[in-house]
């Protein structure tokens, strides 16, 4: 069996490239999402406490 295996070069090397693309989106974005999801809780928070304190609530 001749197996002329340069033809099959690109779609191997592609599906690598598509593999490792996944590999970081999966790592990159629960980071990212965490990030904006901790930015937008300290925000919350400073209204809240921003509020607090123009009631009174806070004492």
């Amino acid at each position: 069996m001749n197996f002329v295996l340069d033809q099959y070069a690109p779609y191997v090397w592609t599906s690598y490239a598509v593999f490792v693309a996944m590999l970081v989106w999966d790592f990159l974005m629960p980071q990212l999402r965490m990030r904006k999801v901790r930015r937008e809780l300290g925000k919350q928070q400073r209204r809240e406490a921003a509020r607090a304190a123009r009631t009174g609530a806070g004492s």
